[in-house]
């Protein structure tokens, strides 16, 4: 099958977003694939150039910007192209963590409180939506991953020198209480969610560096929990997931705290597919090595596609 991978972009997780698409087209070329890649700088030059328009599935492999926000998505079914991943409302919601904080809420999903602020606010209001959270709290863009812009636990002092660094963009952001104790995630591959994992970052929490540096951080998988707690924890994910109708993958991120109880913090549409990266450790976990994860992500939308034609081969 000819695949074209999209990597790299303009995105500031372009680094990781390089090194996920080219670990997914060594595997898919190992298992006799013809791929091809193409790092997009326009989601709609992307979408019109020939390694597209000549693809018979498109490996989104974009983290974060318009490869994650739904934009390519869009262009792509716009232009007829099957590609691996949720759709566009799927992941505009996702990647909005005010939009998916306020879906978890009302599906009854645990998650912590929460703030919006907008570049221009008034520092004063900032302190005092902090002051209302309580801290330790969290301060991170609404838009960003690979926890890039995220401070963990800033004092007061502390989150006045980030407002004033922030404040005359016209960007988003938000506070968020801080849930003390552990740190989990839950990948999920076709609508299936794996082990989870135990996130142990050797020093600081998981942030952009502790994440892609082998050697900063150990993992648990699967992580030591009660079976009531683990089956709690699927069911909230399969919950989002059919809510948010996401499709091929996607991994959550949530806190554990000292009394047992859950708060989902995020979903990510795109999870990395690096070598530190999560979702092919889970994936693992249920009998997938990575280069059965890429083969088990591509067939996905082949299936769509069958079923869209009456379930015709």
């Amino acid at each position: 099958m000819r695949i074209t991978v999209l990597m790299g972009g303009s995105s500031a997780e372009r680094e990781i977003s390089l090194a996920t698409g080219e670990a997914v087209a060594q595997a898919l070329r190992s298992l006799g694939h013809e791929v091809f890649t193409l790092d997009p700088t326009d989601p709609v030059v992307a979408v019109q150039s020939e390694e597209v328009r000549a693809a018979e599935l498109v490996f989104v492999a974009l983290h974060g910007g318009a490869g994650e926000d739904g934009r390519m998505q869009a262009l792509l079914e716009l232009a007829g192209k099957l590609y691996v991943g949720s759709g566009p409302t799927a992941c505009a919601v996702s990647m909005d963590k005010l939009l998916s904080k306020h879906l978890m809420r009302s599906l009854g999903v645990p998650t912590p409180e929460w703030r919006g602020l907008r570049g221009g606010t008034p520092l004063e209001e900032v302190l005092a939506s902090a002051r209302e959270l309580g801290f330790p709290l969290v301060f991170k863009p609404v838009s960003e991953g690979s926890a890039i812009g995220v401070a963990i636990d800033p004092s007061e002092d502390r989150l006045r020198e980030i407002w004033q660094e922030c404040s005359a963009s016209t960007g988003r952001w938000m506070l968020e209480r801080y849930i003390p104790g552990r740190e989990l995630t839950l990948p999920m591959v076709a609508g299936r969610c794996t082990p989870l994992v135990e996130i142990l970052p050797k020093e600081g929490f998981y942030d952009y560096q502790n994440k892609y540096t082998p050697g900063r951080t150990e993992y648990r998988c699967p992580a030591e929990l009660e079976a009531k707690v683990e089956e709690e924890l699927r069911e909230m994910g399969l919950r989002l997931w059919n809510a948010l109708n996401l499709q091929d993958m996607a991994r959550m991120d949530l806190r554990l705290d000292e009394n047992s109880r859950f708060w989902f913090l995020e979903i990510n549409t795109i999870p990395g597919m690096t070598k530190t990266s999560l979702l092919p450790m889970g994936a693992q976990e249920i009998g997938l090595n990575f280069a059965a994860l890429c083969e088990t992500l591509c067939a996905g939308p082949l299936e769509r596609a069958r079923l869209d034609r009456g379930g015709r081969s």
